[in-house]
């Protein structure tokens, strides 16, 4: 798609009038323009995924940075806008680094190790705040999180080397995990009922331990996976996991390059993936997440792109491709993802400091007019 250049914090909010009213999705239109030929200083960007003639599945829905990214526009700002023809709005985003992300019934949360902070987009009541931030369980280096059905949130913290546990109001519950027993954490996740607890150490370039522990809300030790390894059931430098509904632990094992299924019990199923620059190859994998159906996303650097796999570990689709700019669906650094119960896709890139919100297009996409630009199919 070709639009006239602007910045692209008002692409992301012209597509935005609001993600969710009360707790229930407002589905978006989307843009409706026709095509416009193309001429020097016009920027090329992609909207819906995958392009035609490819049925679409997504479509980029906004750009969450702060809190004018999610709240409406107050009568003197649109004054304003329309006297000066400038949008009034903060681009600066409330966060530095947007390491982990996690979404259910309407709110965004996102892990700032570099502000110590996890900041949460509170979509239905329009504001963004903070928590984690009371002593004596103030967090110092969130770097992964995990959400469960009870929508109790688990941050793990890098330097504390635990998972700590909060409620849905964001008060602190309880923290699992033993630091001594961790060399480099670097991602958790939960069942959906919050029974078990993973923490992934990607260990130490010349360690052997690089595990999957697995604990019960109790602190107990339930059972290990690793350690490092190229064999079924063993990794080499697992960076995150996540848990689909039937309870199978899925772990990318980001050395091997390749996820891993394993049962409830740590016992291993199949895994899929390898090495390579095509379709459903993985180059620098950073980020696993899934969705209600089963589907498994991987976020990689390289590509910067998300692949999404079945269950079985087939590849559907990806989203996504580098660009420098900060317009939508472009990543220099990608990152981060997450799929909430609306199936509502996230991607954080630390290089344009920005979230991206795609929402699925089985309804919506249909009507729409708005062309885009077709997307290679050699590699990612």
């Amino acid at each position: 798609m070709r639009h006239n250049s602007f910045h692209a914090g008002s692409v992301a909010r012209g597509l935005s009038l609001a993600l969710y009213a009360l707790a229930s999705v407002i589905a978006f239109t989307g843009c409706s323009s026709s095509p416009v030929a193309p001429s020097d200083g016009e920027l090329d960007y992609q909207l819906i995924w995958p392009a035609p003639p490819d049925e679409p599945r997504f479509v980029f829905e906004t750009e969450l940075r702060n809190q004018s990214d999610i709240r409406d526009e107050s009568e003197d700002e649109r004054l304003q806008r329309i006297l000066t023809g400038r949008n009034t709005k903060s681009e600066q985003p409330v966060y530095r680094k947007p390491s982990a992300l996690v979404a259910r019934k309407g709110r965004l949360y996102v892990a700032d190790p570099h502000t110590a902070s996890i900041y949460v987009f509170d979509m239905p009541r329009r504001k963004v705040f903070q928590i984690g931030q009371r002593e004596p369980n103030r967090t110092r280096s969130p770097i992964s999180m995990a959400i469960d059905a009870q929508s109790r949130l688990y941050v793990l913290d890098s330097i504390a080397k635990n998972v700590m546990v909060f409620d849905p109001l964001g008060l602190y519950m309880f923290s699992v995990g033993n630091p001594r027993d961790l060399v480099k954490p670097a991602g958790v996740a939960v069942s959906r009922d919050g029974s078990r607890i993973f923490v992934i150490d990607r260990g130490s370039v010349d360690s052997d331990d690089h595990k999957v522990i697995a604990y019960a809300p109790d602190g107990k030790e339930l059972f290990r996976i690793g350690p490092r390894g190229s064999d079924p059931g063993q990794l080499n430098i697992p960076l995150d996991a996540t848990v689909t509904e039937d309870g199978r632990l899925h772990i990318l094992d980001s050395g091997n390059f390749r996820v891993q299924t394993f049962d409830e019990t740590g016992k291993f199923v199949s895994s899929f993936g390898s090495v390579g620059n095509g379709l459903g190859n993985f180059s620098r994998p950073r980020r696993i997440a899934s969705d209600n159906d089963g589907n498994i996303y991987v976020s990689d650097a390289s590509f910067n792109n998300v692949q999404i796999f079945d269950p079985s570990g087939h590849l559907l689709m990806w989203l996504g491709k580098s660009g420098i700019a900060n317009l939508p669906g472009q990543y220099a650094l990608i990152g981060a993802i997450t799929v909430d119960e609306t199936g509502r896709l996230y991607v954080a890139d630390q290089y344009h400091i920005k979230v991206d919100v795609y929402r699925r297009a089985e309804k919506a996409v249909a009507a729409s007019k708005t062309p885009a630009p077709t997307a290679g199919k050699s590699a990612p």
